[in-house]
């Protein structure tokens, strides 16, 4: 009878601390996606897993620790519909980062002074750009790219210095993907 009633209350011990993992993955997962050099990531989807494949041996079975794991199950539950939306939101914002942070063209000195892109300090940005349209080219149904990196940041080049002269005060250079020509473009907002 006495292992019996150890057996029960650590089941119940293993039901309470896998709660507690569930609480404690929240601030994991917000750590990890606000921080993904640093953090490690929760592996969160094993945690749900594990719960959601815990059985309480049937031979210790008791209502209270059914209405335990049940609730635990469906804490869980919640909890990974929660986790999904705050990876979706981080993702989103991750692209929403990366087009924001890819078009260096709002900086109206930044490529004048260097006739050649290649070497100058919006390599980055260009290059971003360049896997931008590589991509949009793909969503659009066409594997082919039909210019090569180089051309297209010579375009990218020509196409800012004629736009920065034609810019007013109030408006920004931004760029346009034009589905007919499969081309990443730049034009005034």
């Amino acid at each position: 009878m006495n292992s019996l009633d150890q057996r029960r209350k650590q089941a119940a011990a293993e039901i309470e601390l896998m709660s507690r993992q569930v609480e404690e993955m929240d601030g994991k997962i917000r750590a990890y996606l606000a921080d993904r050099q640093n953090k490690p990531h929760p592996r969160h989807l094993d945690l749900i897993e594990k719960i959601q494949g815990y059985r309480v041996d049937p031979s210790i079975s008791t209502k209270y620790l059914l209405t335990m794991l049940d609730g635990l199950q469906w804490k869980v539950h919640y909890s990974k519909r929660a986790w999904e939306q705050l990876w979706e939101n981080a993702e989103m914002q991750r692209q929403k980062d990366k087009l924001n942070t890819a078009v260096p063209f709002t900086d109206a000195g930044s490529l004048e002074t260097n006739e050649d892109m290649v070497h100058s300090s919006a390599q980055y940005s260009v290059d971003t750009l360049w896997e931008i349209q590589k991509e949009k080219i793909r969503t659009h149904g066409s594997t082919q790219v039909t210019e090569t990196k180089l051309e297209f940041k010579r375009r990218m080049v020509s196409e800012y210095k004629k736009l920065s002269q034609d810019k007013k005060p109030n408006q920004e250079i931004i760029m346009i993907f034009d589905a007919d020509s499969k081309h990443c473009k730049l034009d005034l907002k």
